[in-house]
């Protein structure tokens, strides 16, 4: 070799681009996949590490990636008028609204990360996230509200809820969250399009009531600013590991009335900010 000129390229210009374009297809494939693929199509003999090489080389990297729920034209349409109806609304609007979901939670949770190719900057390209379902797997499952001023009630659901169990859980629990937290009648209401939210029953109800309701745009879990104070109740779970259902219940119950008026203070003034995102990822899930 000569002095100062490194190893020698195993691979030609024609290897190195198929390659890179196998891995910018796909953002998912392997490098084993790819490495097979290139060796019975091109009749070269190339290892794994070759193929990595050459995905660093135009700034791509395995990465987990990240759950994002899919995102339909139709639906993104959908956001983008969301986006248009409340984005002039000013702060005191948003300090009205009670924020609401159901989820599951894992006893012990779980993992299960796809890895896909991307540069540093694309953790929100939707060619490098994974389509989730409404809700993951689990074994305790609640339902749960908080506004601007703090957190409602955290309700444990037994069962698979109907329309009529959740028309039962909201004239439980919405007006009686909505009055610790001081909303008063200028109250608005969220809750996502799932089908026992726009049940007839619960429909009927919430208008006998004269509860206002955002109109929400499908598969929008970033436009909620739930999400993240979930999150946050999770990150506090792990400090103190159920093992059980009993002490599960006991310990989410307690770490949700210890969540304090400063973060939910945040996480409501971010919702200006999820109106922008939306708009700014052409209607894409953002990275909120």
């Amino acid at each position: 070799n000569i002095v100062g000129r490194g190893r020698k390229r195993k691979t030609t210009d024609r290897v190195d681009k198929a390659i890179q374009r196998k891995i910018k297809v796909n953002r998912r494939k392997s490098a084993s996949s790819i490495k097979h693929e290139i060796e019975k199509e091109l009749g070269v003999i190339i290892s794994n590490d070759t193929i990595r090489r050459r995905a660093h080389e135009i700034g791509l990297h395995k990465r987990g990636a990240l759950k994002k729920p899919y995102v339909s034209k139709v639906n993104r349409l959908k956001r983008l008028n969301y986006v248009k109806m409340y984005r002039d609304e000013p702060m005191i609007f948003w300090k009205q609204v009670l924020w609401s979901d159901e989820s599951k939670y894992n006893l012990f949770g779980s993992d299960g990360k796809i890895m896909v190719w991307r540069t540093s900057t694309e953790e929100f390209n939707p060619k490098c996230t994974v389509p989730t379902g409404k809700h993951g797997g689990g074994n305790v499952k609640v339902w749960r509200c908080f506004a601007w001023n703090g957190v409602g009630n955290l309700i444990f659901v037994d069962g698979n809820m109907t329309g009529e169990m959740y028309k039962e859980i909201l004239v439980e629990n919405l007006f009686q969250s909505s009055k610790k937290l001081q909303l008063g009648k200028e109250m608005v209401f969220q809750h996502n399009n799932d089908p026992k939210h726009t049940s007839r029953v619960v429909k009927n109800s919430l208008d006998k009531q004269y509860v206002k309701r955002l109109i929400w745009p499908p598969f929008s879990p970033d436009m909620n600013p739930m999400e993240h104070l979930w999150d946050e109740l999770e990150r506090r779970m792990k400090k103190t590991p159920a093992k059980n259902e009993k002490e599960l219940r006991e310990t989410l119950q307690a770490e949700w009335k210890n969540i304090g008026q400063d973060v939910t203070n945040k996480l409501v003034e971010s919702v200006p900010n999820r109106l922008y995102e939306c708009t700014r990822m052409k209607r894409y899930p953002t990275r909120y």
